[in-house]
């Protein structure tokens, strides 16, 4: 098929425009907006939809800005650039709203009362505290294109920490630097938030060696906004932190709310160099502000925190509850979590590694209850753990997302043990993408 005309019906998950052929066939349509007619080419074809470029618009969205970004439409980070910032937001909440239907989750009255606007960043660009840019052999560094294994070579990215951007520069422009991308897969850039300074994660093809030691020391030296160096591979864990002559350096890294809804003191949270947190530590406030929101926490309540991580949502709620017990696989995270609950000084929580299927059985056998539970699992979401979590949960069930699919689908498994969806609040965590951040309260 070549140069067909198909008018946009909307956006939908993954960021493509959705419309449809004269007979019917679905077109997805990369860096389209709803209501526009496009001329389009084919690029791949599926089983059930067509996967297509813009030849030629027709009529353009109001909404269509031209990509502030030198390396969008090649590069396969960002897909929604081409959409002003306003609109974006709207477009998500769309996203959201038609998966969540489509899986018959909630009913149209449901969605208009229910699912909240979307919690804009006040920052849509320059907002990821951390970047991994992929290395190839010619010593490029860059991201993939979109659905490719070739690199886009960039300079700079612009939803990356300005000290990030400046470290990459750097980066570039030193003489150790080819020695080390030779051995490297991949590189991470990591922003300390309560410094501003880098660290680099050098992706390493076998276990660094003296020489490799020095040249990452010469980079801490002789590059102002780099403070600590790493090296980890697929055969060994992480090394470092490898710093500057006559300097010390932890494997931290710091962010620090210094006002905070619900909160009596500021919240500070660290975690190690490699391990999880939100990328956009700005929004992550946001979120923590509405999961305290929805959890409404009485002093008497006892918290489940699943997925718990570094303590993200367990710190700060262990100030308003009885106690929080807290369970996550990352043994770093773990460390973390009970690190940061002693830096707040509180008494009331537990954190335990395992795997949190494994953790949940094991509650139940003890007969074990919550008053709440939060959960924040990874992308795949948390497939049969519904009847788990019934059993556990007193009150309310706090569901934290990043993937609108697996979270239909969990909401679906949730419904039919009992839960009944009282409100759903996104938040937008990436803007320029079409990933979604997603809160939502359940009551037995």
């Amino acid at each position: 098929m070549h140069n067909k005309i198909v008018t946009i019906k909307k956006i939908v998950n993954g960021g493509f425009g959705l419309g449809h052929l004269p007979a019917g066939q679905v077109v997805l349509v990369q860096f389209a907006l709803p209501e526009e007619v496009i001329t389009v080419s084919t690029e791949e074809s599926k089983k059930k939809y067509l996967l297509a470029k813009v030849h030629q618009i027709e009529n353009h969205h109001p909404a269509r800005i031209t990509a502030p970004c030198q390396y969008y439409g090649i590069c396969g980070g960002c897909n929604l650039q081409h959409c002003d910032y306003d609109s974006q937001i709207i477009f998500k909440r769309d996203i959201l709203i038609d998966l969540l239907l489509h899986q018959n989750v909630v009913t149209p009255k449901d969605a208009e009362e229910k699912i909240h606007s979307i919690i804009g960043a006040a920052a849509p660009f320059h907002y990821r505290q951390r970047i991994r840019l992929q290395v190839r052999d010619d010593y490029k560094l860059g991201f993939n294109r979109f659905r490719s294994h070739d690199i886009v070579e960039i300079d700079m990215c612009l939803l990356a920490k300005p000290s990030i951007n400046m470290a990459l520069t750097a980066l570039k422009q030193h003489d150790d630097i080819h020695a080390l991308l030779e051995l490297s897969s991949e590189l991470e850039l990591q922003q300390n938030p309560l410094t501003d300074k880098i660290s680099c994660i050098f992706i390493f093809s076998r276990k660094p060696r003296p020489a490799d030691f020095k040249a990452a020391a010469r980079l801490c030296s002789e590059i102002n906004c780099i403070d600590r160096v790493f090296f980890t591979g697929e055969d060994f864990p992480i090394v470092g932190p490898i710093v500057a002559t006559n300097t010390k350096q932890d494997n931290l890294l710091t962010v620090r709310y210094p006002e905070i809804n619900h909160q009596p003191t500021a919240l500070e949270l660290s975690w190690e160099v490699g391990g999880f947190c939100q990328v956009n530590l700005e929004q992550n406030k946001q979120m923590i502000e509405t999961v305290l929101d929805f959890c409404s926490i009485s002093p008497g309540d006892t918290v489940l925190d699943l997925y718990c991580g570094m303590g993200n949502f367990a710190i700060p709620i262990s100030h308003l509850a009885a106690s929080v017990y807290g369970i996550e696989g990352q043994g770093s995270s773990i460390r973390c979590a009970k690190n940061n609950a002693s830096l707040a000084q509180v008494d009331n929580t537990t954190f335990n590694k395992q795997p949190v299927h494994n953790g949940c059985k094991e509650l139940i056998e003890k007969g074990s209850k919550f008053d709440c539970i939060i959960i924040d699992p990874p992308r795949l979401g948390a497939p049969e753990l519904a009847a788990q979590l019934s059993q556990l949960c007193n009150k309310r069930l706090v569901y934290i997302s990043c993937d609108p699919a697996t979270l239909s689908r969990d909401l679906k498994a949730l419904t039919r043990e009992g839960f009944t969806i009282k409100a759903i609040k996104p938040v937008d965590m990436f803007p320029q993408t079409h990933h979604i951040e997603t809160v939502v309260l359940l009551e037995r």
